[in-house]
């Protein structure tokens, strides 16, 4: 029989490991917790800390996410946040509907304030009545450029015969250069479908070219 106790030169057996995970320790859990803990107060901080005014701010519409030329602006794209005065540039956009429904004219970048030539391309035709259309005449005279101005009304003649090319059309802005880039000054003008098609038929006249234009008299 053997005996129930070990004897004088004998080791009692090692004990068993339980296959159970262990638990942690008090001091891990209540590490974990304090971590937990702290992780959750800077999301609080940051939070509080995007809501909190800005002194001196001023409301500006940015680009939540980096947006490509030519997309169609949403109000998932852009949001209005206060920033401070001194870091807002020059022609920024302060509410959405500046911008919302208008294609991009440049690359925006997440975080970038949305200024009026980011969305210029919308600009020329926005408010007009339906089916106008915006269409670019190179004038040849650079003192006739110089005079014109958005908001003037104009008459178009073809240089070949002084017929008109179009009556009484809104000047939506006028320049030294057009987009030939050849130097030829111009004025881009609201017309309607008809009109469009006049002078897109004159800039193709090898005869004519840029249009002579008479003021209205405001």
């Amino acid at each position: 029989m053997l005996d129930a106790f070990p004897g004088p030169g004998r080791q009692p057996p090692p004990a068993r490991r339980s296959d159970r995970p262990r638990r942690p320790s008090g001091s891990r859990a209540r590490r974990l917790v304090s971590a937990a803990l702290a992780a959750l107060g800077v999301g609080i901080v940051a939070q509080l800390a995007a809501s909190r005014p800005v002194p001196d701010g001023v409301r500006v519409v940015v680009a939540v996410r980096e947006v490509a030329v030519g997309t169609e602006l949403t109000d998932g794209l852009l949001t209005v946040r206060e920033v401070p005065r001194t870091a807002v540039p020059e022609a920024a956009l302060g509410g959405l509907d500046e911008a919302v429904g208008r294609p991009a004219s440049s690359v925006l970048a997440a975080g970038e304030v949305l200024t009026r030539h980011d969305v210029r391309a919308a600009d020329l035709v926005s408010g007009l009545e339906p089916g106008t259309v915006a269409v670019w005449v190179p004038v040849a005279e650079p003192a006739v450029t110089a005079a014109l101005a958005g908001g003037d009304r104009v008459d178009l003649r073809s240089p070949g015969d002084g017929s008109f090319l179009a009556r009484d059309v809104l000047v939506l802005a006028a320049g030294p250069g057009g987009p030939e880039r050849d130097g030829t000054g111009g004025a881009w003008v609201a017309v309607d479908a008809e009109q469009a098609r006049s002078l897109a038929t004159q800039r193709a006249d090898p005869l004519g070219g840029a249009a002579h234009v008479a003021l209205h008299r405001p």
